[in-house]
């Protein structure tokens, strides 16, 4: 690939970013409202707060102990990495369902938006394929959204950060040994980092699904999206009394965490000690399971099947 095409993928990718403002707006507005949900909570336990007593009780809201409060003084640095973990995965997690759901409509509207607008047309007559155009949107669900739901998730925990340093401060919790360990944050969104990657990977043909309905529909993408498999999945219950393409689809969706991780990040809300979670959660071996993995393989074909009749479908239906 020469630099004018890696320039043309560039400026598809960011048309796509420029004309979906939901992709990069929708996570920046939920990590506002949680800043000032968060600046409400420090300001409102600061008020509230009295240095001769244990107790922080809140008009109309919590009650709680500071002696509940984890005190990082004496804590080992496998409790630190498990603290910094606990708390990056939970922020990841959160913002990584949110960022599946604004992609699953942003594929849903990929497709179809511009036969509906015929707008189609317009682009028909640019010196740029249907393949590289099919292509770029799902560059963009995969890789683009994928960058976007982890930067979001850093510059929030970093907020937190600041946030959780002055509370602690106040509250003689001692959170300044936090920064004595930037090497636990730093290993924190490198896990993130390539749980969201497998996870991208994973999720392949159903993005490819939901673009191949977005181009087939006349109208109702959603409909096509969600009765199409929910229709299988009644199908085979009633004729054959049995749940394996419900299976399938369920555990297409989480049964990368263990092969990702050694420990999977959805238990660490059970865990009793953060030392539990502050250990070797990834290694080598990790990488090769993923690659190893067949439902990884049969999920690419199954995705690049769906691509290729989202490309011809788009080449023969220029407008609903």
């Amino acid at each position: 690939m020469n630099a004018v095409d890696m320039r043309i993928n560039k400026t598809l990718i960011r048309r796509e970013f420029w004309e979906n403002r939901s992709l990069w707006l929708v996570p920046m507005v939920f990590a506002a409202i949680l800043t000032v949900l968060s600046v409400y909570m420090l300001v409102a336990v600061l008020v509230n707060h009295s240095g001769a007593v244990n107790n922080i009780d809140i008009d109309n809201g919590p009650h709680f102990q500071i002696s509940d409060m984890p005190d990082l003084r004496d804590a080992s640095d496998a409790e630190i990495n498990g603290f910094v973990r606990v708390v990056t995965f939970s922020l990841s997690f959160m913002f990584s369902r949110l960022m599946l759901i604004v992609t699953f409509f942003y594929l849903l509207d990929s497709l179809y938006a511009d036969r509906r607008d015929r707008s189609v047309l317009f682009w028909r007559s640019m010196p740029v394929s249907d393949t590289r155009t099919v292509l770029s949107k799902l560059a963009t669900a995969v890789i683009g959204v994928t960058v976007v739901a982890f930067a979001v998730t850093v510059a929030f925990e970093l907020v937190l950060l600041v946030l959780g340093l002055i509370l602690g401060a106040a509250l003689g919790t001692h959170p300044f040994v936090l920064l004595a360990h930037p090497g636990a944050f730093l290993s924190s969104w490198l896990l993130v980092a390539w749980g969201e990657l497998v996870q991208a990977l994973w999720y392949l043909p159903i993005f490819a699904w939901v673009m191949l309905a977005s181009s087939w529909a006349k109208k109702t993408p959603f409909l096509w999206t969600v009765l199409v498999p929910v229709g299988i999945i009644v199908a085979e219950a009633w004729v054959f009394h049995t749940g394996y393409f419900a299976r399938m689809v369920a555990h297409q969706t989480v049964d990368w965490l263990p092969l990702a991780y050694n420990f999977e990040p959805l238990a660490m809300k059970s865990s009793h000690s953060f030392a539990e979670v502050g250990g070797e959660l990834f290694g080598i071996g990790n990488i090769g399971k993923v690659l190893a993995a067949p439902r990884l393989w049969i999920g690419a074909a199954v995705a690049a099947v769906f691509i290729y009749g989202a490309i011809e479908l788009r080449r023969k239906r220029s407008e609903i």
